[in-house]
């Protein structure tokens, strides 16, 4: 039982498009490193780069206790440090180009049950994890992409540390390649960093996911357009999960699910 977490950079072939190749090389060596070295400072495992994305696990070969918590702080930090890479990289003028200056990433976490261990050929081994939870932890990073989010998680991550964490609930949902469901999350921060419009965000917010559970879609639709009003406005978000959920109480306004619907939505992409 471990926990996993894939985090990529948003957009990255546009990155390519607009640097030549010995400064791509540079940007992207200066964020894994930034990167890397706040997932090894929380005891996290790098399995591997894959491009622009890392992939990486907690608890192995060395074992080690709260590894929920543990990458959820890594998470949280490198969020931070992305922002001070921004910050950075602004102040350097003209050297790169604005795609730089408002880069953006996406992380998933989950924990479960996995494989770990060397595996290959017998010319080439890698120490590395595999198993579907994995395949879960990278359709969490992915589809955080179709909510308008930076970290999203999934409920045994939740579960283990709901005490620490400031979470947005993003109800039930079936990722592609999956039959079963799972309730996800979007991690905000850690408890006593909330400011009030978070709070206010989460109230809103999470009063619309209540209406559209009971399928009273008007009200739902209502209580996601206040919420949508307090979402942060980042450079790049194209959308926000008060968006997302509106056009969804919409769908279902149209198109209503069975009378025992449990609240599941099934993802048309990775």
């Amino acid at each position: 039982y471990h926990t996993m977490m894939f985090s990529d950079i948003a957009s990255f072939s546009t990155f390519s498009e607009k640097l030549e190749p010995e400064s791509l090389l540079n940007l992207l060596n200066e964020y894994l490193t930034a990167m890397t070295n706040i997932l090894i400072e929380n005891k996290g495992t790098l399995d591997k780069y894959i491009g622009d994305a890392i992939v990486a696990f907690y608890g192995a070969p060395i074992e080690i206790e709260n590894h929920e918590y543990k990458a959820c702080k890594t998470a949280l930090s490198m969020n931070k440090k992305l922002q001070e890479l921004r910050d950075k990289w602004k102040s350097e003028g003209d050297k790169w180009p604005k795609i730089v200056h408002k880069m953006q990433h996406r992380i998933g976490i989950n924990a479960g049950k996995i494989v770990v261990g060397n595996m290959g050929s017998e010319m080439k081994l890698n120490y590395t994890m595999t198993g579907d939870q994995v395949n879960l932890t990278a359709r969490l990073e992915s589809s955080a992409k179709q909510l308008g989010i930076v970290t999203q998680v999934g409920e045994n991550i939740y579960n283990k540390v709901k005490d620490k964490f400031i979470f947005r609930d993003l109800g039930r949902v079936i990722v592609v390649g999956r039959n079963q469901s799972l309730n996800v999350y979007e991690l905000m921060c850690e408890i006593g960093d909330e400011d009030n419009n978070i709070t206010n965000l989460l109230n809103k917010f999470h009063e619309g996911l209540k209406y559209y559970s009971k399928q009273d879609w008007d009200k739902a639709i209502n209580s996601f357009k206040k919420s949508n009003e307090l979402e942060d406005k980042f450079e790049g978000r194209k959308t926000n999960p008060s968006l997302v959920f509106i056009e969804r109480s919409k769908e279902f306004k149209n198109n209503p699910p069975p009378k025992n619907w449990n609240g599941d939505y099934a993802l048309g992409s990775k």
